[in-house]
């Protein structure tokens, strides 16, 4: 999925990889670009049928956190984001699927975008822009620093 978000970055985005939380956990990917900014959260489920509804994504029929999971990344994305901006930005949560043998989505309005890894590229390309260049470019400004992730929102902001 690296790969294919890898190929968003000639059209003005910039791609995050493996961003570390300080308990251990991480975002997969976070991708920055004229439509926004998404966590991604990549998903590898080789043969199954993946279901999602407003509030549940099933893998084979068995319950997941993946939702929730996506959800908490992004809002937590959003808050670190805010504070170290000094702005609002947009966070979209996405779980990236590989492999699986079908994705339905059942839900009228999904809160997190779920879509098969392999063309995630041309998805969120396809997207309305909401970022100008240079908004794109200061969120990754920020964004590309470790310390952001690491520390707590009420130190200083990188320089």
């Amino acid at each position: 999925m690296g790969t294919a978000l890898e190929r968003l970055t000639p059209t003005g985005w910039h791609i995050l990889h493996g961003i570390k939380w300080p308990r251990g956990s991480d975002i997969d990917h976070l991708a920055i670009g004229p439509p926004g900014v998404f966590t991604v959260n990549a998903k590898h489920h080789a043969g199954a049928s993946v279901w999602v509804g407003d509030v549940m994504l099933r893998v084979n029929g068995g319950s997941t956190d993946h939702l929730r999971n996506s959800m908490s990344e992004a809002t937590r994305t959003a808050e670190l984001l805010r504070h170290w901006c000094g702005r609002d930005i947009p966070v979209q949560p996405v779980i990236g699927v590989v492999g699986a043998q079908s994705i339905k989505i059942d839900a009228p309005d999904p809160r997190v975008l779920v879509i098969d890894g392999t063309t995630i590229d041309h998805t969120l390309a396809a997207r309305p822009p909401i970022l100008s260049a240079g908004q794109v470019a200061s969120i990754y400004a920020v964004a590309r620093h470790r310390q952001v992730w690491l520390t707590s929102r009420r130190r200083n902001r990188p320089r």
